[in-house]
């Protein structure tokens, strides 16, 4: 199997709601994304959700990592950080929907339990 590195987070508006994005097959989830050469996990995390969605950030923290395998059989692991960011989300090319939501609406729109956990553990360090 290939490994693939990947970086993305949690992403947190002035108000306190949460960066999702909608694919073309209608799941919401956080913003992924993958290393650059010469990119560190943070700055791969930033350059993608502003290239996403038009939103500037700021790492706040890291929240670990996920590690799964497609259905490919591709080995992927993402690091994942909890950000502040501004601005308006637009929508970008291979996305359908994209928006920032209160936290327990986000949790019941999330389609992988893995964004789920990573939202409760995002809330859980916010309120700490």
């Amino acid at each position: 199997m290939d490994a693939v590195l990947g970086a993305g987070g949690v992403l947190y508006n002035p108000r306190g709601e949460v960066l999702l994005l909608r694919d073309l097959r209608g799941y919401w989830v956080f913003p992924k994304g993958h290393l650059d050469p010469g990119e560190s996990l943070e700055e791969a995390a930033l350059r993608e959700v502003e290239e996403e969605t038009g939103i500037r950030g700021k790492i706040l923290a890291s929240l670990g990592v996920t590690q799964y395998t497609n259905p490919q059989g591709i080995h992927r692991e993402i690091h994942w950080f909890l950000m502040e960011g501004e601005g308006t989300p637009r929508l970008e090319e291979g996305m359908s929907g994209v928006g920032f939501f209160d936290p327990q609406e986000a949790r019941s729109m999330l389609s992988f339990p893995t964004d789920v956990e990573l939202l409760d553990r995002s809330e859980a360090l916010r309120s700490s």
